[in-house]
């Protein structure tokens, strides 16, 4: 009886949570939008990880029944997908999965509502990709730049899905190390995360992506456009790959020498200068740079 209670209790509490924050992004003007998806999940996670998938099936529902009473069109939206990823990722936990079945599907559940998000919700509230697309060059032309290849247009729309699963995988990740750090100050079963000096590209991945810097240099050699759309994914998610590797080392950095401030000035470089990251990373994936980094500070990161 006592159990029945106090999982109403906390389901309850749980449920006025949302609520607070689904009224709180509406009367904001959808302020708190952008959290829905990173914060909503939690609570389905949490009360899965704790009472079972049957559970947490009925808290969910009573979530997206709160969302339909109170919530606007584009906001009961992410919550649902959040809700989603909550059910799956609350079931990964309490079946014991390991953190890259977590990942796989967080990611996949979150690059399938980006698709839906671009199709349906952007006709929603009339944003129109192409039409974004054509104001940028617009301004681009207006600054004076003129010399851009002649399918320019094709080339930015061919990265967008690309970018999209970035995103995913960056969104999922963010779920990922709030979930574990929710369930661990509840003192609930958890997986811990691989240490960051472990988190490192395979030599032979390496040499494949490295050949993507090069990719704007072979784009000068042919003009099929489906060609030109390939070089043009490859070269972008190498950046991103080996950018993404040098941060790493810059967080390694950054614990060990207890200069927390290093992280934002790193992220503020390598969007501004995107060639300091990449040859990072290109150093890390080819030399001893991290176990240097280890050895200079004498001890391992967690």
């Amino acid at each position: 009886m006592k159990k029945q209670v106090r999982t109403v209790t906390e389901g309850a509490m749980l449920l006025a949570f949302v609520g607070v924050m689904l009224i709180a992004n509406r009367v904001t003007g959808s302020l708190f939008r952008d959290f829905i998806v990173f914060i909503m999940p939690l609570p389905a996670i949490f009360y899965i990880a704790k009472y079972g998938f049957k559970q947490g099936l009925l808290f969910s529902t009573a979530m997206i029944i709160l969302g339909l009473m109170i919530s606007d069109p584009v906001s009961l939206f992410y919550m649902m997908t959040a809700v989603v990823v909550g059910l799956v990722y609350g079931y990964g936990i309490y079946k014991d999965k390991d953190n890259g079945w977590l990942l796989s599907w967080t990611t996949l559940l979150t690059a399938i509502s980006y698709f839906f998000e671009m199709v349906v919700i952007a006709k929603l509230v009339g944003f129109d990709l192409v039409k974004e697309v054509d104001v940028m060059l617009a301004f681009l032309s207006e600054l004076g730049i003129k010399d851009l290849p002649s399918n320019i247009k094709t080339l930015i729309m061919s990265i967008y899905p690309m970018l999209m699963l970035v995103a995913a995988v960056g969104q999922a990740l963010v779920t990922h190390m709030l979930s574990i750090l929710l369930l661990g100050r509840l003192k609930l079963k958890t997986r811990s995360m691989k240490p960051l000096s472990q988190i490192i590209l395979p030599k032979k991945l390496a040499a494949i992506l490295s050949l993507g810097l090069f990719s704007n240099l072979l784009m000068g050699y042919t003009d099929d456009v489906t060609l030109q759309i390939i070089l043009t994914n490859f070269g972008v998610f190498s950046l991103l790959i080996f950018s993404i590797d040098a941060y790493i080392v810059v967080l390694m950095v950054a614990k060990l020498a207890k200069k927390p401030w290093l992280t934002i000035l790193a992220l503020l470089i390598f969007l501004r200068l995107p060639v300091i990251g990449v040859s990072i990373g290109l150093f890390d994936s080819f030399t001893d740079l991290r176990k240097r980094v280890l050895y200079t500070y004498a001890k391992p990161t967690e």
